[in-house]
Parts: C-alpha cells; sequence; structure tokens
C-alpha cells in the first residue's frame, strides 16, 4: 500500500503537539498556551518566532535586551519578527511608530530608544507633540514622519499587526508565539528555555518522513516455468 507522506507529516506534527501539551499539563510552566486554531505561517522552510511588544510596556522594555542576545544565537532555520500589539499601553500605540520609522529606514536605531525614552525617560511618546519633539531631537522630520504614516504601506502593516494580535488572543504583553502553533506570555526567565523546547519539537515534527516502497520489479522473484 503506497503510504501518503503528507499525511504521515500531519500526524506526526498532531503528534507532537499533544507530546507537548501533556509535558505541560503535568506541571510544566503555564505560560504556554496552544493556539486554538493554529495561525498559518510562511512555507519558507523557517520556524517562525513573534514578539507581540508595546514600547510604553516595561516588561517589555526589561525583555529586549534578553531577546537581542537569544536572537544572535539562533540557527539560520529560525526566523523572528517583531509585532506591535493592538493596544496602547501607557498612552502609547506602538503600530503606527514602529512601521512608520520601520519604513522610513530607522527602526533598528530608534527601537530600543523608544524603550528607554517610554520607560526610563517618562517621556509621553503617546502625546503627538511630544512624540514629534522626541523625534525631533533624534534626527527624524515630523512631516515627513506623518505623510509616510499616512502612507498606504505603513496603514495595511498597521491593520495587519491589529489583526494579528486578535488572531493569536494576545491579550497582555511581552507575548511570544511560535511557529504559529503555541503562545507564550510573559517575560520569565523560563521564556527562553521554552521557546527552546518548542523550536526543538517542531524540528522534529518537521523532519522528512521516508515515503515506504513497494518491492521492484528486479527484486521479485521470477516465476518458475
Amino acid at each position: 500500500m503506497t503510504v501518503n507522506l503528507w499525511n504521515r507529516r500531519a500526524v506526526i506534527a498532531l503528534l507532537a503537539t499533544f507530546a507537548f501539551c501533556n509535558a505541560f499539563a503535568q506541571g510544566a510552566p503555564r505560560d504556554v498556551i496552544p493556539l486554538n486554531p493554529p495561525q498559518p505561517v510562511e512555507n519558507d522552510g523557517k520556524l517562525e518566532v513573534l514578539e507581540f511588544f508595546a514600547y510604553g510596556c516595561i516588561h517589555c522594555a526589561n525583555l529586549e535586551p534578553r531577546l537581542v542576545e537569544w536572537i544572535g544565537r539562533q540557527p539560520a532555520d529560525v526566523k523572528v519578527k517583531r509585532v506591535p500589539a493592538a493596544f496602547a499601553v501607557r498612552g502609547i500605540d506602538s503600530a503606527p511608530i514602529f512601521y512608520t520609522l520601520e519604513a522610513m529606514g530607522l527602526q533598528e536605531k530608534l527601537h530600543q530608544k523608544l524603550f528607554d525614552a517610554a520607560n526610563l525617560e517618562n517621556v509621553m511618546l503617546g502625546n503627538a507633540a511630544t512624540l514629534n519633539k522626541w523625534l525631533e531631537k533624534q534626527g527624524v522630520d515630523p512631516k515627513k514622519y506623518e505623510e509616510m504614516q499616512r502612507s498606504f504601506s505603513v496603514q495595511n502593516k498597521i491593520n495587519r499587526a491589529r489583526r494579528m494580535s486578535g488572531d493569536y488572543k494576545v491579550q497582555s504583553t511581552p507575548a511570544v508565539a511560535v511557529n504559529g502553533r503555541f503562545l507564550l506570555e510573559g517575560g520569565s526567565e523560563q521564556l527562553f528555555v521554552n521557546i527552546d523546547q518548542l523550536l526543538a519539537d517542531a524540528r522534529t515534527a518537521n523532519k522528512p518522513v521516508a515515503a515506504a516502497t513497494t518491492p521492484s520489479a528486479a527484486a521479485t522473484p521470477a516465476k518458475k516455468k
């Protein structure tokens, strides 16, 4: 009987998911939540890790240096994306800021500075005038910033991020989604241990399965005449 390779992979992935859920049910940390339904990820051979964050979230600010260090240790099969949460924290709507600066090529340069401004310097980034003054100090033209924020591409990314927060059932930050199947809430010391375990399980589930072969004609004994 020919074995359907796709079905075998699906079964193995499902069993791996059940095994991991069962392990967590037996007393492992409660901050790992199976996503129901699982969310789609790109079919590019990589394992996807999403960090849902907010600039006004002190826990996100504290997590950021650890996250950067962890990202630097990841193999080529892991891709990490940051997604601003749909809700405002301390009056700061992170999505417009994040995607506007990304479009201007300034997100990487100012990402940590935004965390510092909101959480260490108490800059009220949720106030448009205050944000514009802060941007000017960073060498950003507020008018160009506002024009970019109104652009079609940036608005699309903002709307998509907000839909994703709903699809992934993100209710607090920081939250980390692993390969569309699990959500980890909070920034505990166990966070990256849990992520590493989920990634390891995903690699196991994604390993190619050898298709069953039928005896070839050459290997079949000839019939006696």
